[in-house]
């Protein structure tokens, strides 16, 4: 009987949790002596993935570490010992599984070799020393300073370090998780308030049950186990009083409102705040029924004892824990979507600003015009007076030389003196040309005050734009985030290299960078860490051999210029074989041979990032799977960015990474080119220059220009547009910066620098490496940003023709990834496996319950929804039943992601129509493997 192979993809995503679990087993001797809940979930993990792709064997394998590790909470020392031993021959027969599958594409006898490796013997020896130890515990032990028997082999003592631990390690999860714990806290005391006066009233208690549900399912999503823990347990009491086994009576009520303390108090206490934990914990485990009462050696029990410190009342925290915060620097938690929201503002502001410029120019423009025509409308007057007004004035100035003055003793009467020297008249000619004349004078006096105006109007809107780019720029501070918040997982990478010696130098951790930035940098730095380590570094012996020390060195330096971020990865080790990358990429069909013999040492580097390439002989955890460097350069494109790569065989290898401070307004040069307009990025400019035809140069790579004694290459836009190009005695350039050097850009015309707004491409188009984005300018026009660091690439390259062919036809859900409705009343859970979804290539979307679902199904098509079940107004079943009532939805797959797990509720789900059902904590293969089904059927 055959078995069917997974695809590629889904074999890469289960090889990959495999060798998660190869290692947390090798670290099997610690985490027994300490706390076996992650050998439990890893063991769970692995029995289901296996199982789900078809290996059988390693399945079983899972299955039986399972068994083992659960009951490792009650092994005594020698116990643990034979568990070890146990752990490594697992973890060496399912390191050969492993090797089998990604090379022959299937498992081996793994079980036979777990035996003849003598697994059978050592398990033997573990059962035969305590075979009690295997049976299921019925009910708890003797009493005397037992603890709650669902945090393992924790100690109460461990756990506010475990708190504290979680939130120094996962800053940016605690940011959201803690203020939606306290919120529901805060509602599970209204509710339990309302309980107590109501005598139990049914809607109260469904509003209690949800709260108390959903900060289990959200601690145990996030990793954060004690608040997890706690929580289950005040749940199951829940449970029994919904179910009718319990009555809701003022013990209940005490022990709920008890347990809800202790979690605020666990808040507390993460944040680094002297609190009574201890003694709390051990008064909710004595409510909840959890035997005698608990001495801890750190704090006594004392019933009395108020759950909460009072203000003011607590001791200072040890500095070697906890640092001061200064008592004059206040804050306030703002969410990330009220960021967005005020970002997406501002970006409004700016766009009705560049209209209101673009309106004070054409008032400008209309009182120039007036001016012009007034000034037209002035000479005319002058010249309707000279001509008609005053005739006898020019016909008499010859005569008036030699003509007497007019007196009385001239013989004149004193009304003929009198007309001789009246020269105006008043016919209607006459008072014709005065009108005029006033109404000149009248347009005259109008036009200085709208010139005013205009003049204020400008001031107004210049000090207008000043506003913006403050706002903008006030806005853009409360997203920065310091890039030190990815070290740590860096961190952890390098701790787990066991096989080299390692040591990783950090510098740059408090350079600030964008949040989208620094969620897009995570798996970039990741796969650029583990490649140095795998590929780079080379092993102790090799090292000393060469004449460098036992010790690899892999450096991550950030640091900013203007408005990048750069970011270097280097090691010492190999370097880069250029030979073996295109013998590789030759071997694996990726180029023709013809293609790869004729490249310079900068464009065969370029080849590491082919999607599937690897130079690796062994698949590893780390290495060997021809997957990295593609989703490396992937994830910078998508922020804008560009990545440099420099090695030196021997010496080792650097990557530079250069991307934006911000990916939403910048400044950006408007250019006209063949009659169309483009943006170029402001950050990216270095100077414009205006140059002789004659004064270009003509070099062997193609014609450039000189700048600061330096030879730029020169790109004419035009050829993005098939336009020809400018013909011209003095040709325009904008020189631009970009990771690889400097570029000209041939344009026809300079139209100035703006602020703007720049939003991504949908598919195909953003995939284009030479675009950034696009705007939209004050006239509504939809203007292209370019990417300078694409279209030097591109200048190494024939330049595509933008005819438009490159929109081609819609994508496919298999091109695009699939566009995900997300429904969870957690906030928690609807970002991290938002999140989770996004970093796999899809669309999210997310509803907190299911009136908001059905509103966003109205309105939108989804080709996959993801809901909880327990949520208010329309919870996940009639969601579900809705779904399938609609002829428009009948179709979308509905797949359920709750923390029920009893079959009832399967059955009910798969009645009403759901394609898959996922329990709390979620298990990423299973998601992965539901989505990549309906990918296939979307291919079909």
């Amino acid at each position: 009987m055959m078995r069917t192979l997974p695809t590629p993809d889904m074999l890469e995503s289960f090889l990959g949790e495999a060798w998660e679990a190869v290692s947390t087993l090798e670290r099997a001797p610690t985490l027994l002596a300490q706390d076996p809940q992650p050998l439990v979930v890893m063991a769970h993990r692995l029995k289901g993935s296996a199982g789900l792709y078809g290996f059988s064997e390693v399945s079983q394998l899972g299955g039986l570490l399972e068994r083992v590790f659960e009951r490792a909470p009650s092994f005594t020392a020698f116990q643990r010992d034979k568990a070890a031993e146990f752990s490594r021959l697992a973890a060496a027969c399912l390191s050969e599984a492993l090797e089998r599958i990604a090379s022959l594409g299937e498992e081996g006898e793994v079980g036979l070799a777990l035996g003849q490796a003598g697994g059978a013997g050592v398990l033997l020896d573990l059962l035969g020393a305590n075979p009690t130890a295997f049976r299921s515990a019925s009910s708890p032990g003797p009493s005397g300073g037992d603890q709650p028997k669902d945090y393992g082999s924790t100690s109460l003592n461990d756990i506010p370090a475990q708190l504290r631990r979680f939130r120094l390690e996962n800053p940016d999860v605690w940011e959201y998780f803690a203020p939606e714990v306290s919120e529901h806290l805060e509602a599970i005391h209204t509710a339990t308030e309302a309980l107590l006066a109501s005598g139990g009233a049914a809607e109260h208690l469904t509003a209690l049950f949800r709260s108390m549900h959903t900060i289990k399912g959200a601690a145990y999503s996030v990793g954060c186990t004690p608040i997890g823990t706690l929580a289950h347990r005040l749940e199951d009491l829940l449970v029994e009083v919904r179910e009718g086994s319990r009555p809701w009576d003022a013990a209940a009520a005490r022990a709920i409102l008890q347990g809800s303390d202790t979690l605020g108090l666990m808040l507390s206490t993460a944040e680094g705040r002297e609190t009574s934990l201890l003694s709390a914990l051990e008064e909710t485990h004595r409510l909840l029924g959890g035997g005698g009462e608990s001495q801890s050696p750190s704090e006594p029990a004392s019933s009395s004892e108020p759950v909460s410190s009072p203000a003011g009342a607590s001791e200072p925290v040890a500095q070697a824990q906890v640092s001061p915060t200064p008592a004059s620097r206040s804050t306030v938690r703002v969410s990330l979507e009220r960021l967005e929201a005020l970002m997406n503002l501002a970006s409004d502001a700016i766009v009705s600003r560049a209209r209101l410029e673009r309106l004070a120019a054409q008032l400008e423009d209309t009182s120039h015009t007036l001016e012009v025509s007034q000034a037209r409308f002035q000479r005319t007057v002058a010249e309707f007076e000279a001509r008609y007004l005053n005739p006898r004035l020019a016909e008499a100035k010859p005569q008036d030389e030699a003509r007497p003055a007019l007196t009385l003793s001239s013989g004149l009467s004193l009304g003929e003196i009198f007309s001789e020297l009246e020269f105006d008249r008043y016919d209607d000619l006459s008072i014709l040309a005065r009108s005029i004349a006033e109404m000149s004078a009248d347009l005259s006096e109008l036009k200085g005050q709208l010139s005013q105006l205009t003049r204020s109007f400008k001031r107004e809107a210049e000090t207008l734009k000043k506003l913006t780019r403050n706002l903008r720029s006030e806005v853009g501070r409360m997203r920065l985030v310091p890039m030190g918040r990815l070290y740590q997982r860096l961190k952890r990478i390098v701790r787990q290299s066991d096989d080299k010696q390692v040591r990783l130098e950090l510098s740059g951790e408090l350079v600030e960078v964008d949040n989208l930035v620094l969620e897009g940098l995570a798996d970039p730095l990741v796969h650029l860490v583990n490649n140095a380590i795998a590929h780079g570094i080379e092993n102790p012996e090799v090292r000393l051999a060469q004449g460098k020390s036992a010790e690899g060195r892999v450096a991550v330096r950030t640091f900013q210029r203007g408005s990048f971020v750069y970011i270097e990865v280097q090691d010492d080790g190999r370097g880069i074989d250029l030979e073996a990358v295109k013998r590789q990429a030759v071997l694996q069909g990726l180029r023709r041979p013809e293609e790869v013999h004729s490249l310079s040492p900068e464009q065969a580097v370029e080849l590491i990032f082919l999607p599937g390439l690897s130079t690796s002989e062994t698949v590893t955890r780390q290495a060997g799977r021809g997957v990295g460097m593609d989703v490396v350069l992937a994830n910078l494109r998508r922020l804008k960015g560009e990545i440099v790569v420099q090695t030196e065989p021997g010496s080792g290898t650097l990557f530079r990474l250069r991307v934006p401070l911000t990916l939403i307004v910048s400044d950006v040069l408007m250019v006209e080119v063949g009659g169309e307009l483009l943006a170029i990025p402001g950050e990216s400019l270095r100077t414009l220059r205006a140059v002789r035809a004659q004064d270009l140069l003509n070099l062997d790579d193609g014609p450039a220009l000189e700048f600061e004694g330096e030879a730029v290459s020169i790109l004419y836009l035009h050829e993005l547009l098939g336009s020809p190009l400018p013909q011209g005695p003095r040709r325009s350039f904008a020189i631009v910066e970009t990771g690889e050097g400097r570029l000209a850009l041939g344009v026809d015309a300079f139209l100035g620098l703006e602020q703007a707004v720049v939003k991504s491409l949908d598919e195909p188009v953003g995939s284009l490496p030479h675009l950034a984005g696009a705007t939209i300018s004050a006239e509504g026009r939809v203007i292209v940003v370019l990417n300078p660091g694409g279209l030097r690439r591109m200048g190494r390259q024939e330049a595509p023709r933008w005819n438009g062919a490159a929109a081609g036809s819609a994508p496919t859900p298999l091109e695009r990834g699939l566009k995900i409705l997300m429904v969870d009343d957690s906030l928690s859970i609807r970002r991290v496996v938002g999140q989770m979804l996004t970093r796999w290539g899809h669309q999210v979307h997310t509803a907190g319950d299911g009136y908001e679902a059905l509103e966003l199904l109205q309105d939108n098509r989804y080709d996959v929804v993801i809901t909880d079940l327990e949520m208010p107004r329309v919870n996940g079943f009639e969601l579900l039943d809705e779904v399938r009532r609609r002829p428009d939805l009948r179709e979308t797959p509905v797949f359920v992601l709750t923390s029920r797990a009893g079959e009832k509720h399967q059955a009910l789900a798969a009645e009403l129509g759901a394609r898959g059902y996922l329990t709390k904590p979620l298990e990423e293969t299973k998601l992965q493997s539901l989505l990549s089904t309906v990918k296939k059927r979307a291919e079909v």
